[in-house]
């Protein structure tokens, strides 16, 4: 493929609406914005990504970007390892976490698309793996709602029998009503589910820790981000003080940040973000490093290419999967059964724009 050359990049921003509002300790948001990037190229293939970085107010300076960065490949051969390490050296100056990097991993995500399109297979098999069904579990809701609507979420995330894992944020003001709301999704679900829990980086140690031993013996599969996430130190003696593993990871801004939580024995888990490690090229070297530390390595959000990217992880744990970006997407094949994912066998990373949605919830950056 020393032919598949780039020639246009083309940047869109849209701010879609969520069918469950998520209201959680960092705030309410009920819709969530992307920029969505395709990579035009000489040929008949076009790479296609999107990424999520939460504020609609910053879709602006990271779009600016990806804009700056676009004209260092233009006219270049696509090879994306090469690519990233070239975008990463045009960073430096700006900084290598944050916009930077973000800007960096939505080209990375396009340019690993085209290039499987462009050898007619899909990215994960491209990469060297069969397509797999794998393990998910449902994050698209129970946030910290009313607790007379937590029945009704259940039984919608559990969705007739495609979902057995569900997750739910905790650390409401009151300890006996966090204790109520996951009684409430053991009742309905059975003795089959399971149950990770977010605490969305809400507590100081202390306060944390008495949550969390409140909570040891109830059953839940594991704590995310009880404390600040860069708090590695802390995270530590929550860890080895706690039964119920903690899983942490989605604020990993490259494997770097990996490194320095392995050294500190921060978690049991961990469960990178594929737009903040730095898209398909650094969630390798992430899923590397992890496999030498026999980490167990769950994934965050963008479940279409992280699935991918799990059938390369030696130490697959679970991929998160939200609904959050369908408005935009065409169905290519994605399915959920019985609690495993599939990926469809179609080239690339399976992400196709609904254009029609796409204008209906275009913002300008």
């Amino acid at each position: 493929m020393t032919n598949l050359i780039v020639k246009n990049i083309n940047i869109r921003a849209v701010n879609v609406p969520l069918d469950k509002p998520i209201i959680a300790h960092l705030g309410t948001f009920e819709s969530w914005p992307y920029l969505c990037i395709d990579v035009h190229t000489n040929s008949n293939s076009i790479g296609r990504s999107y990424i999520g970085p939460y504020l609609l107010s910053q879709l602006g300076s990271i779009s600016k970007c990806i804009e700056a960065l676009s004209k260092f490949f233009l006219d270049k051969n696509i090879k994306p390892f090469d690519f990233f390490k070239e975008g990463f050296k045009k960073t430096a100056l700006l900084g290598y976490q944050g916009v930077g990097l973000y800007a960096l991993a939505a080209l990375d995500i396009a340019f690993w698309d085209v290039y499987a399109k462009e050898a007619n297979l899909p990215l994960a098999v491209l990469l060297g793996s069969d397509l797999k069904a794998l393990d998910t579990y449902n994050s698209r809701g129970l946030w910290l709602i009313p607790l007379d609507k937590v029945e009704k979420e259940v039984n919608d995330l559990l969705d007739n029998g495609s979902f057995n894992a569900l997750k739910v944020r905790i650390g409401r003001d009151i300890l006996k009503e966090d204790i109520n709301v996951i009684e409430k999704i053991k009742k309905i679900g059975g003795d089959n589910i399971t149950i990770m829990s977010d605490f969305n980086c809400c507590y100081e140690y202390d306060t944390a820790l008495k949550r969390m031993l409140a909570l040891d013996d109830i059953g839940l599969y594991w704590f995310e981000e009880p404390i600040n996430y860069r708090n590695f130190e802390d995270c530590a003696k929550l860890s080895a003080r706690i039964k119920t593993p903690i899983n942490i990871g989605e604020n990993f801004h490259g494997p770097y940040d990996l490194i320095r939580s392995i050294n500190a024995n921060a978690s049991t888990y961990i469960m990178p973000d594929l737009m903040r490690i730095g898209g398909v090229s650094e969630w390798l070297k992430a899923a590397n490093i992890a496999e030498a530390y026999n980490l167990k390595f769950s994934t965050h959000l963008y479940p279409e290419v992280s699935a991918h990217l799990m059938h390369l992880t030696p130490t697959a744990h679970w991929l998160e999967w939200v609904d959050w970006a369908n408005p935009i997407l065409k169905d290519t094949g994605f399915k959920i059964n019985n609690g495993k994912y599939h990926i469809p066998n179609i080239p690339g990373t399976g992400i196709e724009w609904n254009e029609s949605n796409i204008e209906k919830y275009k913002v300008n950056v």
